[in-house]
């Protein structure tokens, strides 16, 4: 109801949707982009926050949007007791980031990649072109001596898909982001006796968090994978992972649930 009020305001909007958007906040938790009129909601609880958070120097999380703190128990990593067992935190090894790094690139900025993204990207243009003359012929025939305003049929037959989503070439940051994410949680997996040896594990393995980096992996207070949104605009649809990548869409699913099983099975001895 905030954001409709908010959007008659300040209607009308140069773009139906921007890739940079201007962001003006209008309340704790709530901001729209004047240029396209998108909705940015900060929510309360970790798991369904997708904001980009940022680390504050009280230990708290803030969206770099809105500036909303996220509410959730604050540690600081230099506080100090003298009642709490410390553990060292195991070293960050590169020996796999490179091998990490190499496939994420392949199902993100590989031939297979952009041939799916071009494919999916033309099958969505050609039905957008289908509405658009549908529509542009319906109005002709209820108003025959009115000249159509396309801008306003373009946006209205873009309304009609609501689940439309054009995938977005990936850039070098997003790629590096995911890759050194994925690398931190194969790190604690093999930590935790997961064997990544073989290189068609690996690539089920990377292949697998990378979708689960969209939403984001969070067990108990623990963050396993960082939510990165962004890749929503980049990764095909699970469903034709098959036909362009050759990889089955079960692997998702199956590795979701292997990581959560070992992290469970970790966490509660």
């Amino acid at each position: 109801m905030a954001h409709e009020l908010w959007r008659r305001v300040r209607r009308p909007f140069r773009y139906p949707r921007c890739q940079r958007c201007v962001w003006e906040v209008y309340d704790a938790n709530m901001a729209g982009c004047l240029r396209c009129g998108r909705c940015h909601e900060c929510h309360g609880n970790g798991v369904d926050n997708t904001c980009r958070l940022m680390a504050c120097d009280d230990a708290s999380r803030a969206c770099d949007i809105t500036g909303f703190v996220l509410p959730e128990v604050r540690h600081a990593a230099s506080e100090f007791t003298d009642t709490a067992v410390r553990h060292e935190a195991a070293p960050q090894s590169t020996d796999i980031h490179p091998e990490v790094h190499a496939i994420v690139c392949m199902f993100l900025m590989g031939p297979r990649a952009k041939r799916c993204r071009e494919q999916e990207n033309r099958r969505l243009y050609t039905r957008l072109a289908q509405g658009l003359y549908k529509a542009l012929k319906a109005f002709k025939l209820e108003r025959p001596r009115v000249a159509p305003n396309v801008c306003h049929l373009l946006a209205a037959a873009l309304g009609r898909e609501r689940h439309w989503q054009f995938l977005e070439e990936p850039g070098e940051g997003l790629v590096l982001e995911s890759s050194q994410a994925i690398t931190r949680c194969l790190l604690d997996l093999r930590s935790k006796g997961v064997k990544i040896a073989s290189p068609h594990r690996m690539q089920e393995l990377v292949c697998g968090l990378l979708f689960m980096l969209k939403p984001g992996l969070i067990f108990g207070n623990r963050v396993l994978l960082p939510a990165i949104p962004e890749l929503q605009r980049c990764l095909p649809p699970e469903n034709k992972l098959q036909a362009f990548l050759g990889v089955s869409s079960k692997i998702i699913c199956m590795t979701e649930n292997e990581v959560k099983m070992i992290f469970r099975e970790h966490y509660q001895k």
